[in-house]
């Protein structure tokens, strides 16, 4: 939190929750999360069984089942209260499989309310023996730890009007071995800018991300000599920057590649509310370029508005040109309307399947191992009244030799009931703990009056059996102000990343239509890293830091530019690739440079008739 906010809230806490807040930092150094489990491995496809198209549970009882859910509670949190009677070891074991975060006795929540209600809000955790790290910036939700004892009865609280896990930044690259090991920097043109001089120099670049491990052994080599590190991860100090993951190190090292001589800023968060602070620290630094791998599920409803927005828009306003990923989800999302051609309460994928299940195509089915890591996020289009309420179920189906039939093994069923704070949103984590193992969701219809249309991402599990790229960008990647990036092969022809996210955004409210085209630009997938070493950096997270670079190049040149003539420039000159014109695979095209003394003869041919 940035001190002028700190100060405020922490004004509000009391003495003894600070003096929980002064022993929690004392020991920050001996707080650790458990590390996730690793996304669930495929092990085999089958042929699916015809006899499985449907779920034979009576899904309606299901349903009515959960409808004594609190309705200010979300459901992960109302399981991990569910049995209070259990060990801090299995709770915490719990809290992990759920996807959350705890420190000691307390677990990491987010809390809606206002800034009329927010010193009530504030006072209520300090009430409970919590503390208070964060807020965004209309105070309309709080970052809090709470111990998990706590959880049930903060919600009485008229200045409570939600509590909710919060929503991890998502790291939007992967690790591949034996792929392509070649530099973008001649598809770039920017050999030609190095030779004229254009480096970066005079240019404040920030990566915003997870982590940045391994970073203080490439100082002076792949990084420069010296960099500012800012950790805004809760409990951590500056120090543990150098920690988590090295995401945040290869995205750096490729900024740094293309635009040595820019001072970098690594820039470490975990949540949206670490990213609004993050934010401010970049405004307050005189930051010029904010490059972001990272995205986010269920914060926002995917039309280019919410907070994220929000975010984009103080950081222009101040000079800053944010370019981020589009995230990885092409081939693991489905969305669409709601359809019940059979009339048993769940969507039907087709007219005759209500479970969307992992799989390749060609009627087979993913076989997954044990100790695996499936998410589902869910998201439906109504983000104003938020009295549609639907609810997610997460199913499995053992192989042994022949299918032994679906059985429920995770649910969430948040409440919609028109209640302030609550999100039109349903999330599931959950590990599994077999072998062999198919896995699917199904969507219910607990209580709403129209069809509603679902946004459903399965990030870094599998594709999906029914899978739907149009609408595929993560929250951030969708914010209208930001420039969205998509990832290509580093090899001539450059061919799309078949999982680089699709626009356009979701129409207004979350609506299947009317959205905006994006992304913006596509930027280089599968290059080296010392991050990675015998291996390629690849995703839209490798994609977004040479545009960022780029663009740091750029306004070194022209050192007056603002946001919109920096993105300009690159859109102008970006090589047109797929349909004439902007499309919503590559956006304008791919980045190229020109020619550094302005002379630029290789332009996008299609920018006069569309611009």
């Amino acid at each position: 939190m940035n001190t002028k906010n700190q100060c405020r809230l922490f004004s509000r806490i009391g003495l003894s929750a600070l003096v929980l807040i002064l022993l929690l930092m004392t020991t920050a150094g001996s707080v650790s999360f458990a590390a996730p489990p690793e996304d669930a491995p495929i092990i085999d496809a089958v042929p699916v069984d015809e006899g499985m198209l449907v779920i034979e549970d009576d899904l309606r009882s299901i349903t009515a089942a959960e409808e004594s859910k609190n309705p200010k509670l979300d459901s992960s949190l109302s399981q991990l209260t569910s049995t209070l009677v259990r060990s801090a070891v299995e709770t915490a074991s719990l809290a992990e499989s759920l996807g959350m975060k705890m420190s000691g006795s307390l677990v990491q929540v987010h809390i809606a309310t206002s800034a009329s209600d927010v010193d009530a809000a504030v006072q209520a955790v300090a009430d409970w023996g919590g503390e208070v790290t964060g807020a965004l910036l209309d105070e309309s939700v709080i970052q809090a730890w709470l111990p998990v004892d706590s959880l049930e009865s903060i919600t009485a609280y008229a200045s409570v009007y939600y509590v909710r896990q919060p929503m991890y930044a998502e790291l939007l690259g992967e690790l591949q071995v034996g792929n392509s090991d070649t530099e973008a920097m001649a598809a770039m043109n920017v050999p030609a800018w190095h030779t004229a001089g254009i480096k970066g120099s005079g240019v404040k670049v920030a990566v915003v991300d997870g982590g940045f491990t391994g970073y203080s052994t490439l100082l002076g080599t792949d990084l420069p000599a010296t960099v500012t590190a800012k950790n805004f991860v809760d409990f951590e100090t500056d120090a543990q920057v150098d920690g988590t993951t090295p995401h945040g190190t290869a995205c750096a090292e490729i900024v740094h590649d293309i635009a040595p001589e820019a001072t970098l800023y690594l820039i470490k968060i975990g949540t949206n509310l670490d990213l609004q602070e993050a934010v401010t620290y970049a405004i307050n630094q005189g930051v010029d370029i904010i490059s972001t791998s990272l995205g986010w599920y269920n914060l926002t409803p995917g039309d280019g508005t919410g907070q994220f927005e929000t975010m984009v828009q103080q950081a222009k306003t101040n000079g800053i040109v944010w370019l981020t990923a589009a995230s990885n989800d092409r081939e693991m999302h489905w969305g669409g309307l709601w359809s019940d051609t059979d009339t048993d309460g769940a969507q039907n994928f087709d007219p005759t399947w209500n479970i969307n299940y992992f799989g390749p195509g060609g009627g087979l089915m993913y076989l997954f191992n044990s100790g695996g890591l499936i998410r589902v996020f869910m998201r439906w289009d109504d983000w104003t009244a938020v009295n549609q309420d639907y609810d997610l179920y997460l199913y499995r189906n053992i192989y042994s030799g022949g299918w032994l039939g679906w059985s429920l093994v995770a649910s969430s069923t948040n409440a919609q009931s028109g209640g302030l704070g609550q999100y039109p949103t349903e999330y599931i984590s959950y590990t599994t703990s077999v072998s062999s193992a198919a896995y699917g969701f199904v969507i219910t219809r607990n209580s709403s009056t129209r069809n509603v249309n679902f946004e459903v991402f399965t990030p870094k599990v599998a594709s999906l059996n029914w899978m739907v790229y149009p609408r595929s960008l993560a929250n951030l990647a969708d914010a209208a102000s930001a420039v969205t990036i998509a990832a290509l092969d580093v090899t001539s022809p450059y061919p799309q990343e078949s999982y680089s996210s699709e626009g356009p955004t979701n129409g207004p409210g979350g609506a299947l239509t009317g959205g905006i085209t994006k992304p913006e630009l596509s930027g280089f997938a599968n290059v080296a890293t010392e991050s990675y070493p015998g291996s390629t950096f690849n995703g839209t997270s490798s994609a977004t830091p040479h545009v960022s670079g780029a663009a740091a190049l750029v306004l070194c040149a022209h050192p007056t530019y603002t946001p919109a003539q920096i993105q300009a420039y690159l859109e102008d000159r970006a090589v047109d690739m797929g349909d004439p014109g902007m499309d919503t695979l590559f956006g304008y095209g791919r980045v190229k440079l020109g020619s550094p003394t302005g002379d630029d003869i290789e332009y996008n041919q299609y920018l006069p008739f569309i611009r």
